[in-house]
């Protein structure tokens, strides 16, 4: 019951930054710079830290916006039961953050806003975790067949030949937005609470056996 319910406030976590985003472009068209002032910078990266975070939350238009917060809560919806509030919320800054310096220093592109580098890393994150629940048994085939889709669909878009028809203006560079996505989606996989307890485990182990020897 306590992980149901652990679960339920991840949904709604994710139902709250979806409903941000959605509502940001409208608030944009009020201010008419705020957009310039939060989005992804190549040059203002490291003057504007905040950018790193806050270009996944803003978009291009509301359209942009809508399909991005649904991706968003369809993720959380299926994998909430890895997550609590806490973890979900380590996640969400570890891959924003991360997709963001990798696009830096990739350098391209120069510019990008909105919430799929974090969807791909999150769901990525999401199905490794799946996976491990499995022991990564082969016999459990979903997990590794949709990363192994969702890398291709990646590649194919760094390569130009699979485009997006709610991101023309931004050609095929976000396909390198969300190829960073998905390695800080690895990161913050190992860097999972259920991994932290493991390596914490290990140090007290090797301590008693040292203290039965003496």
């Amino acid at each position: 019951m306590h992980k149901v319910n652990e679960a339920i406030q991840v949904i709604i976590c994710s139902l709250v930054l979806a409903a941000v985003a959605i509502w940001l472009p409208y608030y944009q068209v009020e201010t008419g710079s705020l957009l310039n002032q939060y989005d992804f910078a190549q040059a203002l990266a490291w003057q504007e830290p905040w950018r790193l975070v806050t270009a996944h939350i803003f978009h291009l238009d509301a359209r942009h916006a809508l399909y991005n917060a649904l991706g968003l809560v369809v993720v959380c919806v299926f994998f909430a039961r890895h997550f609590d509030v806490r973890t979900w919320l380590n996640a969400i800054l570890v891959i924003a953050t991360l997709c963001s310096i990798l696009v830096w220093l990739v350098g391209v592109p120069e510019r990008f806003v909105g919430l799929s580098g974090l969807i791909h890393g999150l769901l990525v994150m999401s199905l490794l975790l799946e996976w491990a629940k499995q022991k990564y048994s082969f016999n459990d085939w979903l997990p590794p067949l949709s990363i192994a889709l969702l890398t291709l669909k990646v590649v194919l878009e760094i390569a130009g030949l699979l485009d997006s028809q709610i991101l023309l203006s931004q050609g095929n560079t976000f396909g390198y937005v969300h190829g960073a996505g998905l390695v800080a989606g690895v990161v913050a996989w190992r860097l999972h609470r259920r991994r932290l307890a493991s390596l914490a485990i290990t140090p007290s182990k090797s301590t008693a056996t040292d203290n039965s020897r003496e």
